[in-house]
């Protein structure tokens, strides 16, 4: 039986998907993508809510429920206000603030420090229904000159931080030590042309060759306009049989039509040089394989 005719009194026990950040990784772009698919997501009983309907209701129950978790009847309520419906069986959300707005990243010198406190407020909130989070992660070296449009504001916003001890792995750890009952999956900023229909059906709930609008929305950002036509066409006369076999045609267009103007990226920050820049990209990459090996954390390949 569909989700959508499940009873009211099973409103509160339900999954609820959250995308959490991380900040400058195409969370606004994932939200559009979903909304768009908004009518193939609800013959699923999967439910988008508009982010209007949860992004101020959301941070004051936080606050309320810090150190008790919400009634079953006070959760049900919350869920039925921002889905506007008795019942589904799975609610998508996505709120990059959540944690702290972009200026606190670094609070108290530590990547998302705030997350260790915040996501446990979160997880009271909906104590009955089954949870997971969904976070994106980016190389320090791209991630940071992104955060800081404005070089003066620079030794304000990264504070104390040592630059060479930001590892996101420490990150998502203390996600799962904060909501241990909560599985994370985690995707990489950089993959994301390859990654972004995947990424998009692992938050939605959708079966992996489930058709969906918007899953080149990344690649065509930095793709030549003749390389994406083209792609296109090649994919609607050869329809690839899985995800992979799809990952493979995507990566060979790129290769061929990459806009290498679309992914240069100028640094500019006060005191930074090339030798940071390689030293933080290195250290992000190995410790993606770190990210991989957390228990209770899915890690989407390129």
């Amino acid at each position: 039986m569909s989700g959508l005719n499940m009873t009211r009194e099973k409103a509160a026990f339900m999954n609820i998907s959250f995308h959490i950040g991380a900040h400058y990784t195409y969370g606004s772009t994932l939200m559009r993508g979903l909304l768009k698919n908004r009518s193939t997501l609800e013959q699923h009983g999967i439910i988008v809510p508009s982010p209007a309907r949860y992004r101020e209701v959301l941070p004051q129950m936080m606050k309320r429920v810090k150190n008790s978790r919400a009634t079953a009847e006070a959760e049900q309520i919350i869920i039925e206000d921002i889905t506007e419906m008795d019942a589904c069986d799975r609610v998508v959300m996505s709120y990059e603030d959540l944690i702290c707005q972009p200026q606190a990243i670094f609070h108290g010198g530590r990547l998302y420090g705030k997350a260790q406190f915040k996501l446990k407020w979160l997880r009271n909130v909906f104590p009955n229904s089954e949870m997971e989070f969904h976070i994106g992660v980016r190389n320090p070296a791209t991630f940071i000159p992104e955060a800081v449009p404005d070089p003066a504001g620079y030794a304000e916003f990264i504070g104390e931080t040592d630059l060479d001890s930001i590892l996101w792995s420490d990150f998502i750890k203390s996600v799962r030590a904060a909501c241990p009952d909560v599985p994370v999956t985690v995707f990489a900023y950089e993959d994301t042309p390859l990654t972004w229909a995947q990424i998009m059906r692992e938050l939605a709930g959708l079966g992996p060759m489930v058709p969906i609008d918007g899953g080149l929305d990344i690649l065509a950002m930095i793709m030549k306009r003749e390389g994406m036509k083209r792609l296109r066409t090649y994919l609607n006369t050869h329809r690839p049989q899985n995800e992979l076999q799809r990952r493979r045609i995507l990566a060979a267009f790129l290769d061929k039509y990459v806009d290498e103007d679309a992914i240069e990226e100028e640094i500019d920050l006060p005191g930074w040089d090339d030798a940071l820049i390689t030293r933080l990209t290195d250290r992000y990459e190995d410790d993606l394989y770190e990210i991989e090996d957390i228990p209770g954390v899915r890690f989407i390949q390129p």
